[in-house]
Formats: C-alpha cells, sequence, structure tokens
C-alpha cells in the first residue's frame, strides 16, 4: 500500500477522533448545575396532531313503540293510569261508578258520586295503555286512587208488645172469652243517612223516628154469667139485660114456635132464640139496618149479619134463597131469605142471635 494514502488515513480517524470528544465536552460544559431551590416547571404547549377518523358503519337502531290517542286519567291533578281513549277511559269510570253503587248489608242505597276531580289529558304516546278491564280491576282493589262519595239510608224498626185489656161480661157464661179487639204493638222506625268515601265510613246524619202503626189493645171480654142448674132448659127471659136500644124497632125474624130460649139448653150455651117452623117458610128482617155480612158460616148454614147501629147487629142462620146482597138496606119485615130445610130430615129451626157490642143477648128484651 502507498505510504502517503496510509498517513492520509490516520490523519483522518486521528480527527474524527478529536471531533466526537470535542463534542461530548461541549454537551457537557451546557448541562445546567443542579439547583437546590424550587423546582420550576414550564409548561409547554403541545401540538394538536389531527388525525384522520375512519368511519364505521353504525348498528341498526331498535325504533320505540308508540301508541296513538291514548288519554291519562287524572285525579286530582295527578296522574292516575292511562287507557287507549277517551271513549274507555269514560266507559270504564262509568261501570267503576256502577259497581260501587251498592249498599252495605241491611241499608238501603241513595247516591254515589266521585269525590275527586278528574281530567282527561293527551296521553304519552310511549306509555302502554291498561285495558279497560284491568284498569277496572285495579280501581275496584285500590279504591283510594278513585275515590267515590256513596250515600246510604240506615234504618232500624222496633215494635212494642200489645196491651190486654180484660173486662167481664155478665151475659156470656162464665169461662167464655170474647175477643172484640185483637191488638197490636206500636211500630216505629228510626232512619239516618250514612256517607262513606272510599269504602270507609265518613258520617252519619241525626236519627229520624216516625211511627209505623200505632199500638192497639187486644179487648178481651169474660163472661161472669151463670146457673145453678144447667142441665134443664132456660127461661124466657133468661141472662141480663145490656144497654137500651134507643129509638130502634126490632121484631120477629119469622113467624113459628120458640123451641129454645136464650141461656143453657141441657148444659150448653144457647147464645139466641131457636124459632121452628116448616122449610121454605119467610124470614124477614128484624129491624132497619144494612147487610154486612152474607154467606156460608159453618154449623150455621147460610147466614145474613144486619146491622142496625149503634152496635146492634141481628145474626139469622139456616136460610137458603137469600134475597139480600152486602151492603144492601134493608126495613122492618122485608124478606130476607127462606127457611132451609134440615139436613138430618128434622123440624127446621131458624137460630136467631141479637148481638149487642159483639155479645149476644137475649132477643126478648128488645123485640117490641
Amino acid at each position: 500500500m502507498d505510504k502517503k494514502l496510509l498517513n492520509r488515513i490516520f490523519l483522518l480517524s486521528t480527527a474524527g477522533v478529536l471531533l466526537v470528544l470535542g463534542t461530548i465536552g461541549a454537551l457537557r460544559a451546557m448541562r445546567p448545575e443542579a439547583q437546590t431551590g424550587p423546582v420550576i416547571v414550564e409548561q409547554v404547549e403541545t401540538d394538536l396532531v389531527n388525525m384522520e377518523t375512519v368511519e364505521m358503519t353504525p348498528a341498526p337502531t331498535v325504533q320505540p313503540v308508540t301508541y296513538q290517542n291514548t288519554m291519562t286519567l287524572l285525579v286530582d291533578r295527578l296522574p292516575v293510569m292511562t287507557l287507549s281513549s277517551e271513549l274507555a277511559a269514560k266507559q270504564m269510570l262509568w261501570e267503576y261508578l256502577i259497581s260501587s253503587a251498592t249498599a252495605p248489608e241491611g241499608e238501603q242505597f241513595l247516591s254515589a258520586k266521585f269525590d275527586c276531580e278528574l281530567i282527561l289529558i293527551q296521553g304519552d304516546p310511549l306509555v302502554k295503555p291498561l285495558e279497560a278491564g284491568e284498569a277496572l280491576s285495579m280501581l275496584v282493589q285500590n279504591p283510594a286512587m278513585v275515590p267515590i262519595r256513596l250515600t246510604t239510608l240506615r234504618t232500624e224498626k222496633t215494635e212494642t208488645a200489645p196491651e190486654i185489656s180484660q173486662t167481664t161480661e155478665p151475659a156470656l157464661p162464665k169461662g167464655a172469652r170474647i175477643i172484640n179487639q185483637l191488638g197490636t204493638g206500636a211500630v216505629s222506625q228510626t232512619s239516618m243517612q250514612a256517607v262513606y268515601r272510599a269504602g270507609a265510613l265518613l258520617d252519619t246524619g241525626p236519627p229520624e223516628t216516625k211511627t209505623l202503626r200505632v199500638a192497639r189493645a187486644t179487648i178481651v171480654r169474660t163472661g161472669t154469667y151463670t146457673k145453678k142448674n144447667t142441665s134443664g132448659t132456660p127461661d124466657r127471659l133468661e141472662g141480663v139485660e145490656g144497654k137500651s136500644k134507643g129509638e130502634l124497632k126490632l121484631g120477629y125474624p119469622m113467624r113459628g114456635q120458640i123451641v129454645y130460649h136464650f141461656g143453657y139448653v141441657n148444659g150448653k150455651m144457647n147464645y139466641g132464640l131457636k124459632i121452628s117452623n116448616s122449610a121454605g117458610a119467610n124470614i124477614v128482617a128484624p129491624g132497619e139496618g144494612i147487610v154486612v155480612y152474607c154467606g156460608e158460616r159453618g154449623a150455621y148454614g147460610f147466614v145474613v149479619d144486619i146491622d142496625h147501629g149503634n152496635g146492634f147487629v141481628s145474626r139469622l142462620t139456616h136460610l137458603s134463597d137469600v134475597q139480600v146482597e152486602m151492603n144492601q138496606r134493608v126495613f122492618i119485615g122485608d124478606v130476607v131469605g127462606k127457611l132451609a130445610a134440615d139436613a138430618d130430615g128434622k123440624k127446621p129451626l131458624l137460630h136467631y142471635e141479637l148481638i149487642i157490642d159483639g155479645i149476644p143477648y137475649n132477643p126478648l128484651f128488645y123485640i117490641d
């Protein structure tokens, strides 16, 4: 190798080393000395780097379900429920009011109304409406949601036992009793209004009492008439005389023979006159009056009762071919009917009673 070339390579290498050493020294000289005081950090502004955004394909968005024309029910300005339409809401409220218009047991229904402010507004289309049946069931189970004011009538009846008025009657045989009036106790009714709200008792009104039936005493007359010997036949004027007949004129209702007088006949009391005659004989009105009974009456057969006024009533029994009717006015001597034939083929008898104020008396005291 050429000697000159070698020298040149050596010089270049040496120069390169010296250059590197010089550079290192210069860098060390430029480094700041360590400070013992507070460290001050300078804020360096950062350069904003714009990066190109990469557009990605978005996932498909699920559209929410909406409900059109729904109505929300406000109770006292607070939302309670949403229904499908105004018609459905009104029908549901009407059915709820009808179902609530029932009085508790033992009370009478008077009225029912909503006791709150009800407003229907347009509903939120994102709120699912309730079915009418579901909404009605909700209100029935929770009556305070839509309170109803129910007015009823409470009534209570009370009845007293009838009084019994007993008097003695000398015209009746001893031991016999006649009930002239069947009594009843007084009946009164106490009423008061009751007000319920949402099923709970709210208030009751003042009680009002009224009489439904006035008390009426039972009037019983007990007989005191007696006779030492009751096994025979009575005398013509046996028994006692009752009150005066006044201007009343009385006669015999039929011609014939008096078979038995008023009084005991073979131990059994006979309450009138038994007059015999042939079947078909005329029976006439013993006095003026009004026919108050006309019809069959047990063992008496066909009976006609004539009211003469002032408590006097003539009773004619065992009649046939009756020629009068109820409420007909008859006069003394008017034909009432015929004497009926005896069912056993015996001689027929007319039984004539004179009843004064409900008690049979001996007619012979009053026949003119």
